[in-house]
C-alpha cells in the first residue's frame, strides 16, 4: 500500500493539460521558423512543478506509459532555464503538447488499475497521530504500548476492526498488570484472575473514608477496568470472533480512556 497525496495529483495533472492547451494556441499559427516566446508565463513554473511531481509519483507508484511521457516531455524542456528566454517553434510545441495530453490519457489508465482507498481527514489523523491522539502522556509512561497504540489507530483508521480490538487487547493487558502491581495485588494466571483481584482492590478502596479523589478515581477505573474485562473476554479462545464497527470504536475509545486514567493515578 503506497500513500499519494490524490489533491495534488490531480492538481498537477490538470496545470499539465491546461499548459498543453495554452501551448498550442500560443504555436498553433506560427510559420516555418516563427517562435512564440513563454519566457516570464507563470504557467510554465507551474507547468515544470506539475510534470515533476507527476514523473515522480508515476516512478514510484510503477506507471510506465505515464513515466515514459513525462520523460518525453523533460527530454523536450531540458534546455529551459529560469529567467532566461524560452523559445517555442511550432513544432516543438505540437510535440511537446501532444506529450502533455499523453501523460493526462496514460496517467487515468493506469491508475484505473490500481485499487484507490481514500481516507477522510478525521481517520487521517489516526494514521498520521494516532500516538499523540491516544494520548502522549500513556506512552510516555508505558513505552511498551506505542507500537499497539499506533497500529491500533491505523487499523481503525482502515476500517480493520477486529485487528484494531486485538491490537487495543495487547495495550489494555498493559495496563491491567500495571494497576494490579500498583494496588499490590496477585495477578492471576489468566486475564479474568488478574481483573477479578483488581477489582476487589478497587471496591475496597471505595469503600475507604477519609480521601474521596481515592474513591472517586476507584469507582471510575473499576467500571472501566469492567467494560475492558467483558469486551476481552477470552479473545484467544474464540479466533473466530470478529468485531463490528461500534463495537472496536467503543472498545478504542474506552481502552483509551482506562489508560488515560491510569496514567494519570500512577505520575500523580
Amino acid at each position: 500500500m503506497k500513500r499519494i497525496d490524490l489533491a495534488n495529483l490531480l492538481a498537477s495533472s490538470t496545470n499539465i493539460s491546461m499548459f498543453a492547451e495554452k501551448l498550442v494556441t500560443r504555436t498553433r499559427g506560427l510559420g516555418q521558423h516563427a517562435l512564440a516566446e513563454l519566457s516570464g508565463d507563470r504557467s510554465v513554473a507551474t507547468f515544470v512543478t506539475s510534470l515533476a511531481y507527476v514523473s515522480d509519483t508515476a516512478q514510484w507508484l510503477g506507471l510506465p506509459a505515464t513515466a515514459a511521457a513525462c520523460e518525453r516531455c523533460h527530454g523536450l524542456i531540458k534546455n529551459w532555464r529560469q529567467g532566461e528566454r524560452i523559445l517555442v517553434s511550432r513544432d516543438r510545441g505540437e510535440q511537446l503538447a501532444t506529450n502533455c495530453y499523453q501523460i493526462a490519457t496514460a496517467l487515468g489508465d493506469e491508475l484505473a488499475r490500481h485499487h484507490t482507498y481514500v481516507v477522510a481527514p478525521a481517520e487521517g489523523d489516526l494514521i498520521d497521530s494516532g500516538v499523540s491522539l491516544f494520548g502522549l502522556d500513556v506512552v510516555q509512561h508505558f513505552p511498551d504500548t506505542r507500537q499497539d497504540i499506533s497500529a491500533g489507530a491505523q487499523c481503525r483508521a482502515y476500517e480493520l476492526w477486529t485487528a484494531s480490538v486485538m491490537h487495543m487487547m495487547r495495550v489494555a493487558e498493559v495496563g491491567v498488570g500495571a494497576l494490579a502491581d500498583h494496588l499490590s495485588v496477585k495477578r492471576g494466571t489468566t486475564w479474568g484472575g488478574t481483573i477479578a483481584n483488581i477489582n476487589d482492590a478497587l471496591k475496597d478502596a471505595t469503600r475507604m473514608k477519609g480521601d474521596p479523589q481515592l474513591r472517586a478515581w476507584a469507582s471510575e477505573t473499576g467500571s472501566y477496568l469492567n467494560f475492558v474485562k467483558d469486551a476481552f473476554r477470552n479473545p484467544a479462545m474464540h479466533p473466530e470472533r470478529s468485531f463490528s464497527a461500534e463495537e472496536a470504536k467503543m472498545i478504542y475509545d474506552n481502552t483509551r480512556a482506562f489508560m488515560r486514567i491510569l496514567t494519570q493515578r500512577l505520575t500523580a
